[in-house]
């Protein structure tokens, strides 16, 4: 009985061995955390593994990493989403979308200081980004500072109108401050329409290009040759030139 034991936890010790060298072999994805609920052959689960498989050989591909966060967000793993979101981050700080991702995630779980940093870096490298610019809004709004909230609505609607469509936009809802943001878009715009510049007719026909006259060039003609003609007396009789002699 003694011998059966002494083996049984000879057993035990490999196999914790064996999956303490798994867990720690260097490569986070030779057997993450989610893999045990990432069995079946769903769609999401079979994306997730053979995103993981991907990872496994290549760990420097931005897009694979933001991929995965998606994934595993989808799956009900926020905080490894959130991890892979850092990761494409690391791997490429210019992946703006990972950035946004980030901050979706940090500010759902109310972690409002790191998710306006990474909304920031968003708008840095994707000027513009009317989600972010909203997303900010919602941030300021929280921490009832209207004014930035409204200022950073005004902005996201002047890049992108539809980011006020609740079809489009759903988390529009969450905010009260939208109609304050139409009103502070609206002299801008006014002011643009009541300058509104002319543009040519369709019917526009570009005036003829005047014709130039040159002016005719004076011929050439031959010299004319003026031969002296004799002197004439005063009754008109030309008087012969004197005659020579030799």
């Amino acid at each position: 009985m003694k011998r059966v034991l002494v083996i049984a936890a000879a057993t035990a010790l490999v196999a914790g061995c064996s999956l303490f060298h798994r867990n720690h072999s260097g490569n986070p994805y030779d057997h993450p955390f989610y893999s045990q609920w990432t069995t079946s052959n769903s769609g999401i689960d079979v994306q997730i593994r053979n995103t993981v498989e991907a990872l496994r050989t290549n760990q420097r591909s931005a897009p694979l990493h933001n991929h995965l966060g998606q994934l595993l967000v989808a799956k009900g793993f926020p905080k490894d989403a959130e991890r892979e979101f850092e990761r494409a981050v690391n791997a490429d700080s210019h992946f703006y979308q990972a950035w946004y991702n980030l901050g979706l995630i940090r500010q759902s779980r109310q972690d409002y200081t790191g998710a306006e940093r990474a909304y920031h870096r968003t708008v840095r490298l994707m000027k513009g980004h009317s989600e972010a610019l909203f997303q900010l809004g919602l941030i300021e709004e929280a921490r009832n500072n209207n004014d930035a909230a409204i200022d950073y609505y005004a902005k996201a609607l002047r890049h992108n109108p539809a980011i006020f469509d609740v079809r489009t936009n759903p988390r529009v809802l969450d905010s009260k401050l939208i109609d304050l943001a139409l009103l502070k878009n609206y002299e801008r715009d006014h002011a643009r329409q009541a300058g509104k510049f002319l543009g040519a007719p369709s019917d526009y026909v570009p005036p003829a290009k005047p014709q130039v006259e040159k002016a005719p060039s004076p011929q050439a003609t031959p010299q004319q040759i003026v031969t002296p003609s004799a002197p004439v007396t005063e009754t008109g009789k030309q008087i012969a030139p004197p005659k020579t002699t030799t």
